[in-house]
């Protein structure tokens, strides 16, 4: 189903959003992090200015003025705070190899930031690869190997608690009558991107084959074909 693309698509997103972002932190970490070849010294902030960029959001340029080995440096600095000011003396660190690069270690931390916004993103779409990837593996072996029961259909429920481009999927509760253990089992399917209803009712369902882990029934897959099987989702 196109919903399930966009699903599958959205998570891969994800993964590739983190991945860049951490990408990114890792080539400025290397740039920006190796405090091997530089020195600490003490320079003046000598002038700050402020610009819009095309989004409307403002930059700042900040320009410190020190000294290296007797001869004087202006450089704009890699970053700006809010406690900044025009005369105001900071801490920064200059490249022994080229001293008019410049930078101060407490905003190079702010750089951590990629690291964790792509570990977040990352985390989340790559959960959610395996996650489908478990299923799909799951579902292959229950139907190759496990044991199949035909449980009576209860009704159709929309998952509430899972939205896809502001949609939320369907799914079928099915109940089964256990004899070996005198047991009522509850069975609710995988997400389904058009509403079941109707084709349930024009083909007189009345129960769902269903595949079952013998050892765990908690595992288990119900089998959904009958309602996608003839359906192409053009939308």
């Amino acid at each position: 189903m196109k919903t399930n693309k966009v699903e599958n698509l959205i998570w891969i997103i994800f993964a590739s959003i983190g991945m860049i972002f951490i990408l990114i932190g890792l080539v400025i970490g290397i740039n920006v992090f190796n405090y091997d070849n530089k020195e600490n010294t003490m320079g003046t902030i000598t002038n700050i200015s402020s610009y819009r960029n095309h989004d409307g959001d403002r930059n700042y340029e900040v320009y410190v003025t020190y000294n290296v080995d007797g001869k004087e440096y202006e450089s704009k600095l890699n970053g700006y705070s809010s406690n900044f000011y025009e005369g105001k003396e900071i801490e920064i660190y200059y490249d022994k190899d080229n001293p008019s690069k410049i930078g101060v270690k407490s905003l190079d931390l702010l750089f951590l930031i990629f690291h964790g916004i792509g570990l977040i993103f990352f985390i989340i779409g790559g959960t959610g690869i395996i996650i489908k990837i478990k299923r799909i593996k799951l579902e292959k072996r229950l139907k190759e190997n496990g044991e199949v029961i035909y449980a009576n259909y209860v009704e159709t429920i929309i998952n509430t608690s899972y939205r896809v481009n502001g949609k939320h999927p369907y799914n079928i509760i099915c109940e089964w009558n256990n004899p070996e253990d005198n047991k009522k089992y509850i069975f609710k399917s995988n997400n389904i991107w058009l509403n079941p209803q109707s084709i349930i009712e024009e083909k007189n369902i009345k129960n769902f084959p269903v595949y079952i882990d013998n050892e765990n029934k908690k595992k288990y897959v119900i089998d959904i074909d009958s309602l996608t099987e003839n359906v192409v989702d053009l939308r």
